[in-house]
């Protein structure tokens, strides 16, 4: 092997780790969010699921179905769970009504009509 290509690999293997580093930097700054997206996500998804057998679901029940819910990314040991269920039925019900995937009668919530 002559010193060009010597140098040639130890370049690209400079290369190649700065890469892996970024990528590694990048996804544990957006760790949180995406992990709050993921949760949001798994609710919305079981809210919707009670909704195709119930007529309509109430902000209790909404605190029961996802207080077991769990976030997790692949190769990553951070976890999300939620903690506040009361807090967390609130902010998905806001979220899916200002969404336009429920509609708000009184105290219950029901799945919007698809247009």
């Amino acid at each position: 092997m002559s010193v060009w290509q010597i140098l040639l690999g130890i370049f690209l293997f400079m290369i190649a780790t700065m890469v892996i580093y970024g990528w590694g930097l990048i996804r544990q700054k957006n760790l949180g969010k995406d992990l709050t997206n993921q949760l949001f996500d798994k609710g919305n998804r079981k809210v919707l699921k009670y909704l195709r057998t119930n007529p309509h679901i109430t902000e209790g029940e909404v605190e029961k179905l996802c207080s077991t819910i769990t976030a997790k990314l692949p190769f990553s040991r951070s976890k999300a769970v939620v903690v506040k269920p009361k807090e967390y039925a609130r902010e998905l019900l806001e979220y899916m009504v200002k969404t336009g995937q429920l509609e708000k009668q009184g105290a219950l919530y029901k799945q919007a009509e698809r247009k």
